[in-house]
């Protein structure tokens, strides 16, 4: 009977796969893979998880398999996954790297498309096609033959096939971190890189293709046509599939323009709009049966839509209480109508809003003022929220679900398509006391909701919070612009703690730097504050801080902070006070002043244990151990490293735990107890691949390669640190960058590779000036100094090493190894050479020599 690991290695191989491609997929190291694989360790509960998902392991049979996995269960109890019957158009290497697929359902089968499909899917398939798109007008079937065609061709691209939502975006700074939530990328503040550089990045080397549906509405600026321009030109292997009621006019833009489906000229019905209205009319009245009487009615209600899918749909509804010859007459009576008064219409718009008119004016009334108020929301809604701002009874909710006029998914929300949403929209603003009723009423019910989710997010619920707020993002981006423009700064202030968590969970900081920038604008207009809004300009300008740090802009970040900070003390609100004190701590010891950074954290601890705030009583507790151990203060780092992962599993707060467990691998490396280092990182690697935190992830390679550094073993260490530096570099994260280069240039060293680690040492520097990350460049002064060094270039080396030695920000681990090696190159100088060197240090700022080093 195989063990687990040779049961597992069975399904690499045959699927094969390397390890690193493996442990790559799972989400771990490919040393632990090794271990499990030789039955050395048995996988963590978290690990498990991730190779199930890997392995495609059934949902009912999970438990099993976990089971199996920590050895509860022998191997007898898993089925033969390797022997599951893959798509048979997919070979099984194929099948076990199908691609990542966020393509929604389609609830019923395509009727008559299927030759606009395979035309479709050709252009797409042909390599001199990069950007494809269909236009069409609204309700025409754009979206779901869009999504159709990708669906055929996702083997194709091996990266994956993701529907990019724009319907709901109003804006074009949202576009950006909308495709990134949809792929799957998680933007990152800190990074000095724009988010569209950072997402350009990440996209440069995938073969992928991006379904980016209802685009017509953003075209008016013309940021979008050159950012899905520069996309193109900056990542060769992604391609575009686009759904607009125009083009986007770009060069090499292909173009396919979508008609009504056909009207049959003869009893053949089958892939016409007639068949489509058939089966919309059964699901609508289950008792439905056309007669052959009732086909020329049909026939004519199709024509009179001109096939369009969606005025089927709206026309079909009606069969539970009119006759096809009674809908049809409707349809006639309206375009006659309109026919007079909307004759700037187009004839194909004409039609659709003719049968939204025949179903706005058959509507009781409740169900009028119910789709009214339901189209003040943005990108859908959930029953809850319907019946607070649109006094929507689930019976209401259900007699417009049966007239197709709003829609409801599989996950119980629900939304109006869009070109009803548009057309409710225009009748809202006939009705003005209405438009502003539910206007507020959304503003309020979206503000509530959001402020409720900031402790869900810093707890174990964390991700399922996570989900509702992204299902409601568009509702909730509506509902602060409302709350901007009617100067509600308490319900703003309110928010704050849930918003920054929510934008930099998702690392969507320009988002946040730009709203809470407008926010702070109107506030410092007034004259004077009330104590009311003096709370919400304080907590405002430490919210927006953290957006500014993540964007690298330290001295705004800084500057905020202190008058921030002035506030507060000056009111005494110890809530937010301990927010806007353990920012300042973190943005201070980026600089080096360590001293400065522990009595802010001191005092952020002190804070949160007074006002029982759990989770920034974690993060100072944290903070305050790392500077014990970058100054060597302390003998039990280890063990106050574990007091702190303690504190981070008490709040639940998952993504945080993982941040505290590799930070605890840095103290169990301090007391030499490797494995203990090596357990915690593998623990923060599972949980930041199954929450996709790349940042954490990144940390976790990073710390791997430290604890293989550490004994040695620098070949491991540098395939570790290369791939932690390559989700930094996507991310555009270049402190994180400077200080993994400079760890890089050690093991480079050690191999004996001088100059590569020269090399990566000054880019190290040059990286860590620009970032004001001091304590890494000391360390990569350190590091320089040595290679001068060894080519006995003794003087200079000494020269550096002086700048570093007395410098505040130098760790302590740092400096001991600086003095150690001056102390060996002293012996090698004379009395004037030490001298001349030690003026040297004195007489020339760190600036001017960081400049001369860099030559």
């Amino acid at each position: 009977m195989d063990t687990f690991g040779e049961w597992l290695r069975g399904q690499r191989t045959d699927r094969k796969l390397t390890r690193e491609e493996f442990s790559n997929r799972v989400g771990c190291s490919v040393a632990m893979l090794r271990k499990i694989e030789d039955g050395e360790r048995r996988p963590s509960m978290q690990i498990a998880e991730l190779i199930a998902n890997c392995l495609d392991i059934p949902l009912d049979e999970r438990g099993t398999f976990i089971k199996v996995a920590r050895g509860q269960l022998t191997t007898e109890r898993l089925s033969p996954v390797s022997k599951r019957v893959a798509h048979p158009n997919i070979s099984p290497a194929q099948a076990a790297s199908s691609p990542h697929v966020n393509l929604p359902v389609l609830p019923t089968p395509l009727i008559g498309r299927q030759h606009e499909v395979d035309e479709l899917s050709k252009t797409l398939n042909d390599l001199q096609c990069r950007m494809l798109t269909i236009v069409g007008p609204g309700g025409i079937g754009k979206t779901r033959l869009a999504i159709e065609t990708a669906s055929q061709c996702q083997a194709g691209f091996e990266d994956g096939v993701y529907f990019i939502p724009l319907a709901p975006i109003q804006s074009s700074r949202f576009v950006v971190p909308v495709i990134a939530d949809s792929i799957g990328f998680m933007l990152q503040g800190e990074s000095s890189l724009h988010p569209k550089l950072q997402l350009f990045n990440y996209l440069k080397e995938k073969n992928i293709l991006l379904l980016a549906d209802n685009l017509e509405h953003l075209l008016g600026d013309s940021s979008v046509t050159e950012l899905f321009s520069e996309l193109l030109a900056q990542a060769a292997r992604v391609k575009l599939l686009v759904t607009s009621r125009e083009s986007l006019g770009l060069q090499g833009e292909w173009i396919f323009e979508v008609h009504g489906l056909p009207i049959p000229e003869n009893a053949d019905m089958e892939g016409t709009s007639v068949e489509l209205f058939l089966q919309r009319a059964r699901r609508a009245h289950v008792g439905f049966d056309a007669t052959t009487e009732d086909y020329p009615a049909i026939v004519r209600i199709c024509q009179l839509v001109n096939g369009m899918p969606l005025g089927i749909e709206l026309a079909a509804a009606w069969v539970r209480t009119l006759t096809c010859d009674e809908i049809a007459k409707e349809i006639e009576n309206g375009l006659d109508f309109l026919s007079v008064s909307a004759k700037d219409l187009p004839p194909r718009h004409r039609s659709m809003r003719a049968v939204f008119d025949h179903s706005w004016k058959l509507l009781p009334e409740e169900e009028q003022n119910v789709l009214l108020r339901l189209s003040i929301f943005q990108g859908g809604f959930s029953r809850e929220a319907a019946q607070q701002v649109a006094n929507a009874t689930l019976p209401a909710l259900s007699a417009l679900v049966t007239k197709s006029l709003i829609r409801r998914s599989g996950t119980g929300r629900y939304d109006l398509h869009e070109i009803i949403r548009q057309y409710t929209l225009e009748e809202l603003e006939n009705h003005p006391k209405v438009k502003k009723e539910a206007a507020a009423r959304h503003g309020q019910y979206f503000m509530a909701f959001l402020s409720q989710q900031d402790v869900p997010l810093r707890s174990s619920i964390q991700r399922e919070a996570l989900t509702e707020l992204i299902a409601d993002v568009d509702n909730i981006r509506s509902a602060l612009e409302w709350a901007l423009a009617h100067k509600e700064f308490a319900l703003i202030e309110m928010t704050m703690r849930a918003y920054s968590t929510f934008l930099d969970t998702l690392g969507w900081a320009q988002e946040g730097l730009d709203y809470l920038g407008r926010v702070k604008d109107v506030l410092e207009t007034k004259s004077s504050l009330s104590r009311t809004e003096q709370v919400a300009l304080a907590h405002v300008l430490t919210s927006r801080s953290l957006f500014a740090f993540r964007m690298g802009k330290y001295e705004q970040a800084h500057t905020m902070l202190t008058r921030s900070l002035e506030i507060l003390r000056s009111i005494n609100e110890p809530r937010i006070l301990v927010e806007a004190v353990t920012f300042m701590g973190i943005i201070t010891i980026i600089t080096g002043d360590l001293v400065g950074s522990s009595k802010l954290f001191m005092e952020g601890l002190q804070i949160a244990r007074d006002i029982n705030d759990q989770w920034y009583e974690a993060l100072c507790l944290t903070e305050v151990v790392g500077i014990n151990l970058m100054t060597g203060t302390a003998n039990d780092i280890h063990k106050q490293f574990q007091s702190a992962v303690e504190a981070w599993r008490k709040t639940g707060d998952q993504r945080f735990t993982a941040f505290g467990l590799t930070s605890l691998s840095l103290g169990a490396m301090a007391a030499r107890k490797y494995d203990d280092a090596y357990a915690a990182l593998e623990e923060s690697l599972a949980i930041n691949s199954s929450i996709g935190d790349r940042t954490g992830l990144a940390n976790s390679y990073r710390g791997l390669g430290l604890v293989e550094q550490a004994q040695g073993k620098h070949a491991e260490a540098l395939g570790l640190f290369r791939s932690s530096l390559q989700i930094f570099t996507e991310l555009g994260a270049r402190w994180d960058m400077a200080r993994l280069l400079s760890e890089m240039g050690q093991s480079t060293f050690a191999l004996g590779n001088d100059s590569e680690a020269k090399h990566l040492w000054h880019e190290s520097l040059r990286l860590s000036m620009e970032t004001h990350g001091m304590i890494t460049a000391m360390e990569a002064i350190v590091g320089i100094a040595s290679a001068h060094a060894k080519h006995a270039d003794h003087q200079y080396a000494l020269q550096l090493l002086l700048i570093c030695i007395d410098h505040p920000a130098i760790m302590q681990e740092t400096r001991v190894r600086a003095e150690k090696m001056a102390a060996e190159l002293k012996e090698k100088l004379t009395s004037k050479e030490i001298k001349s060197a030690k003026i040297f240090t004195k007489d020339n700022p760190l600036e001017a020599i960081v400049k001369e080093i860099l030559k």
